[in-house]
C-alpha cells in the first residue's frame, strides 16, 4: 500500500502542460514508411482542430493532411519523402491554439504493418517492421521460418519512442527450447539491435514483451526483422565539413558509408543512414561534424606486440644481462610511441581523433608533436555515439611516463588541458576506465589549442507566437573558459520573425531573448535554429543553441523533488536537439505585461505580482493566469514550498495583482518564473508567456560588509551592526553572539522593530592574544508566525599587538 501511495503522489506531482496547449500521449502507428502515405492517429487531449504537423526533419520531408479529429483524437494522412533519413525524429501537432508537446516517431524503409489482434502466434515474413503495443503480463509471439545458416537482423524500437518501455526479445526453436535472448544494448537505452545466425532450418518463435510485464496503451513498439546492418556505432564518428569522407561500421565487416557535409554547416550531430547492397533496410548511426582534420587510430599490429612482449620478457632480460653489453635494446624501443607497443597513430592539433577500443585491456594511442609551453585542450565522447565505452584519457611523454590524466567528473565526457613542459612527442592514450572493449566501443576525442566553444542551451523549444507579439527564449551559457560577446542569429526563420537581443554580453552567462513575429510573418509552422557566433583565435566559431524537449511527463517524488530523467528523455535524436518548433498564429485578442521584472519574496511571506492587460475591440472574455518555475507547485499539495495564485483579468478590471507565497522549507535563491495568460476568443484559445525573476530571500540579512573594530588588550569599543530588511518585515530581531576567547561580548542583543542598526559593546581582556576574528552571530526573528534564522559574521574584531617602546 505504501508504494501505491508514493506512486500516486508522484503522479500528482506531474507538471501540467499549459491549459491552452494540447498534449499528445501517443501516436499509432509509431513507425511511418518512407516513400508512402500512412494514416496516423494522435491520442491525447485538446488536439482538435489541428491544421498540420510539425516535424524535426528537413523542410518538405514529411507532409500531413488532416482527416478527422476530436479533442482526444486526431487523424492525419502522413506522407514521407522517399529520401527521408531512416531513424527516430520528433513531431508535434499544430492545433488552432498552438503547438503540442513533442512526440517521437520512427521513419523506416522496411515495410510497416500492424500486429494482428489476439494472442495467437503471428507469422513473420522478413523484411518487415511490425508494430504493436505492450500488454499487461502478456507476450506477443511471432513465427519465423528460416534456412540453415541464415542470418537475420532484429531490432526493437520501444524505449527510443520516449516511453517507459523495456523490450525483451527471446528466440525459441520449434520444441520451445531457448535459443537466444536480447535485452538492453548500450546506446539504444532499453532497446536492442542485433544479428542472429540460425544453425538449423525450421520454424522459430520470437517472444516479445516488456521485461517487467508492464503495460500501457501508449507503450508501442516496432519489431524490425530482415537484412540490415546490425550496428550501433560508426568510425570515424566525425566528418570534416567541406570534405568528403567514408565511415565504417566496426560491428559489421565491410559496411561503409560515404558522407559529405557542406562547409557552411555549423558543428552539429546527425543520424547517418547505412544500407549495404542487397540489404532489405537501413540502420542509422550518430555522427558529428567537425571543422578540423579527422584522424582514425591505425590497426593494431598483433605480431609486433607479441614480439616486443617476448623480447622484454624475463628470459630475454636474463640473456641480455649475461651478454657483454648487459643491456636489452628492446626496452627503449618498446617504450617508443610509434615503434614500440604503444603503436601511436600520428595526429595533429587541432583535430579530431576517432577509433574503437576493440579488445579488452587494450588502449589506442595518438602521437602529438608539441612545443615547450604549448597548451592543448582535450575532450572525449562515447555515450552520445551509442557506445558503451567509459573513456579515460592520459598523456604520456616519449619515455612512457604518465604526465596527465583525466580526473573523475560528473560529466559524461573525459576532459583535461595540458601544457607541454618540453618540446617533443607526447602520447595521448584513450582507454576504457575498467579496461573493457569490443567492436561497439567507439570514441571521439577533440584536441585544440583554445578552450572549447561555449555551450548554449535554451530552456524552451516549442513556441507559439501570435502576429504582433512575442514569446521568450531563455538561454543559458556554459562558457568553458571562453570570454567575449556572443552574437546570435536565426537560420530558417520566415520574414517577419526576429530575435532580440541578438548579442550576449561578454560577461553574461544567461539571457532572455524575445522571438517576435510582426504582421507580415506567415501563419503556419516553421523550424528555426539559433546560431551562436564568437570570435576565436583563428577566426569566428559557430555553434547551434541546443534544446531539451521533454518527451514524456516529468515525475517528482513525494517531497516534490524532480526525479532524474531517463536516458530516452536525455539523449534525444540529433534532429530534435538543435532546433525550435515555431507556430505563427493570427494576432492575439489581448496582450499583457509584467511591470515588475524582479520581485523579492521573503521566506514565510507573500509578494504581489502586478499584471497589466490590453484587449482588442470585441474581446470581452476573462484572462486566466498561471505561473511555473523554481519551487512553484500546487497550493493544495501539502509539501508545496512556494505557490502563486491570480485573479482573472476582465474588461472592467484589466490590471490585476497576483500573489506568490512562500511556505516552510522554501530554498533561498533567484529563479526565473514564467507567467502564462490564457484567453479564449471566437473558439480559439491563446496563451502568451512573460517572465520575471523571483528573488526568494530571508526577511532580513546582515550587511554586505562586516563592521571592523581594532582594539589593544584591555581596551573597549562599540561596533555598529547593520541589518538589511525586506520592505514587508519590520519586526524585532534577536542577535545571539557566540563567545570569543579574550573578548567580552553581550550574549544577546535586540534590533528593535523597524530598526536596521544596533551597537555592540566589545572589550578586549588585558591578556587577549593578537589576532583577527569574526564574531559569529545567529539572528532570529518571528516572520509571519514562523521563526527565521540567519547566521553570519557581521563584525570583525582585531586585537592589535602591543608595541613596546623603543630604547
Amino acid at each position: 500500500m505504501r508504494y501505491l501511495l508514493l506512486s500516486a503522489v508522484a503522479l500528482l506531482a506531474l507538471p501540467a502542460v499549459a491549459e491552452a496547449q494540447g498534449f499528445v500521449e501517443s501516436l499509432s502507428p509509431p513507425a511511418i514508411e518512407r516513400g508512402k502515405t500512412t494514416r496516423v492517429t494522435f491520442v491525447g487531449r485538446d488536439l482538435s482542430p489541428a491544421p498540420g504537423v510539425w516535424h524535426s526533419l528537413a523542410a518538405g520531408t514529411i507532409k500531413a493532411v488532416p482527416v478527422e479529429g476530436r479533442p482526444d483524437r486526431i487523424v492525419f494522412d502522413v506522407t514521407v519523402a522517399a529520401d527521408a533519413p531512416v531513424g527516430v525524429c520528433g513531431v508535434r501537432v499544430a492545433t488552432r491554439d498552438g503547438l503540442t508537446n513533442t512526440h517521437l516517431v520512427l521513419v523506416d524503409d522496411l515495410p510497416v504493418r500492424p500486429r494482428g489482434a489476439g494472442d495467437s502466434p503471428e507469422s513473420l515474413t522478413p523484411p518487415a517492421a511490425v508494430w504493436g503495443t505492450f500488454r499487461e503480463a502478456t507476450v506477443d509471439r511471432y513465427r519465423l521460418d528460416v534456412k540453415a545458416g541464415e542470418r537475420v537482423s532484429f531490432e526493437v524500437v520501444g524505449n527510443r519512442l520516449g516511453k517507459d518501455a523495456d523490450p525483451l526479445l527471446t528466440i525459441r526453436d520449434a520444441a520451445g527450447r531457448w535459443v537466444a535472448e536480447r535485452d538492453n544494448d548500450p546506446g539504444l537505452y532499453f532497446d536492442m539491435r542485433f544479428e542472429h545466425r540460425f544453425e538449423t532450418a525450421g520454424t522459430y518463435t520470437i517472444d516479445l514483451r516488456d521485461s517487467r510485464y508492464k503495460a500501457s496503451p501508449h507503450h508501442h513498439y516496432v519489431l524490425r526483422v530482415g537484412r540490415f546492418p546490425a550496428a550501433r556505432v560508426a568510425v570515424p564518428a566525425a566528418v570534416e565539413v567541406g570534405f568528403p569522407g567514408v565511415v565504417r561500421l566496426p560491428e559489421v565487416p565491410g559496411a561503409e558509408l560515404p558522407v559529405a557535409v557542406p562547409r557552411t554547416q555549423p558543428r552539429s550531430s546527425f543520424f547517418a543512414t547505412v544500407k549495404r547492397p542487397g540489404d532489405d533496410g537501413s540502420t542509422w548511426v550518430p555522427i558529428t561534424t567537425t571543422s578540423g582534420p579527422v584522424t582514425v587510430a591505425e590497426e593494431f599490429d598483433e605480431a609486433r606486440d607479441a614480439a616486443f612482449a617476448q623480447a622484454t620478457a624475463t628470459p630475454a632480460m636474463v640473456g641480455f644481462f649475461a651478454s657483454p653489453t648487459r643491456l636489452n635494446p628492446f626496452l627503449s624501443l618498446d617504450r617508443h610511441l610509434v615503434l614500440g607497443r604503444h603503436q601511436a597513430t600520428p595526429a595533429v592539433v587541432p583535430g579530431t581523433l576517432c577509433g574503437v577500443l576493440g579488445k579488452p585491456g587494450r588502449a589506442d594511442t595518438f602521437r602529438l608533436r608539441l612545443a615547450r609551453g604549448e597548451r592543448i585542450f582535450v575532450r572525449a565522447e562515447a555515450k552520445g555515439l551509442n557506445s558503451p565505452a567509459d573513456v579515460e584519457l592520459a598523456m604520456i611523454d616519449r619515455s612512457g611516463r604518465e604526465v596527465r590524466r583525466s580526473g573523475d567528473t560528473s560529466r559524461e565526457e573525459a576532459n583535461f588541458d595540458f601544457t607541454a613542459p618540453t618540446t617533443g612527442d607526447y602520447g595521448l592514450i584513450v582507454r576504457d576506465v575498467i579496461r573493457d572493449g569490443g567492436d561497439a566501443f567507439a570514441y571521439r576525442v577533440s584536441v585544440r589549442h583554445t578552450p572549447f566553444p561555449p555551450q548554449l542551451t535554451a530552456e524552451v523549444e516549442g513556441l507559439t507566437v501570435s502576429q504582433g507579439s512575442y514569446q521568450s527564449i531563455p538561454i543559458l551559457v556554459a562558457r568553458n573558459g571562453t570570454a567575449g560577446p556572443i552574437k546570435l542569429h536565426l537560420i530558417g526563420a520566415p520574414l517577419g520573425v526576429q530575435l532580440t537581443p541578438d548579442e550576449i554580453g561578454e560577461k553574461d552567462n544567461a539571457v532572455v531573448c524575445q522571438l517576435a513575429a510582426d504582421g507580415s510573418a506567415p501563419v503556419g509552422v516553421h523550424t528555426i535554429q539559433i546560431v551562436a557566433e564568437m570570435d576565436g583565435p583563428t577566426g569566428p566559431e559557430r555553434v547551434l543553441v541546443q534544446t531539451r524537449p521533454l518527451i514524456d511527463k516529468k515525475l517528482m517524488n513525494i517531497d516534490l523533488i524532480p526525479i532524474a530523467l531517463r536516458d530516452d528523455q536525455v539523449r534525444l535524436p540529433p534532429s530534435l536537439t538543435d532546433r525550435f518548433a515555431v507556430q505563427v498564429t493570427p494576432p492575439a485578442p489581448f496582450t499583457f505585461d509584467l511591470p515588475e521584472k524582479e520581485i523579492t519574496l521573503a521566506r514565510y511571506q507573500k509578494a504581489d505580482i502586478p499584471i497589466v492587460t490590453t484587449r482588442v475591440a470585441g474581446f470581452d472574455g476573462p484572462i486566466a493566469f498561471t505561473a511555473t518555475g523554481g519551487q512553484l507547485a500546487d497550493k493544495k499539495e501539502g509539501r508545496t514550498r512556494v505557490y502563486a495564485e491570480f485573479p482573472e483579468a476582465t474588461t472592467t478590471q484589466p490590471a490585476v495583482t497576483g500573489v506568490v507565497v512562500s511556505k516552510i522549507l522554501a530554498n533561498i535563491g533567484k529563479v526565473r518564473i514564467d507567467v502564462s495568460a490564457t484567453g479564449t476568443h471566437q473558439g480559439r484559445r491563446v496563451t502568451l508567456t512573460r517572465a520575471f525573476d523571483l528573488d526568494l530571500t530571508p526577511a532580513f540579512k546582515f550587511g554586505p560588509e562586516p563592521a571592523k573594530v581594532s582594539l589593544l588588550p584591555g581596551e573597549s569599543a562599540k561596533a555598529q551592526l547593520v541589518l538589511n530588511r525586506v520592505k514587508t518585515f519590520n519586526g524585532p530581531v534577536v542577535l545571539h553572539l557566540q563567545p570569543m576567547q579574550g573578548i567580552t561580548l553581550p550574549e544577546t542583543i535586540t534590533v528593535s522593530k523597524g530598526q536596521t542598526r544596533v551597537e555592540i559593546a566589545i572589550a578586549a581582556a588585558p591578556d587577549a592574544q593578537p589576532r583577527k576574528q569574526g564574531i559569529q552571530v545567529m539572528a532570529t526573528a518571528e516572520v509571519d508566525g514562523f521563526e527565521e534564522e540567519v547566521r553570519g559574521s557581521p563584525v570583525e574584531v582585531e586585537v592589535k599587538k602591543v608595541e613596546l617602546p623603543k630604547k
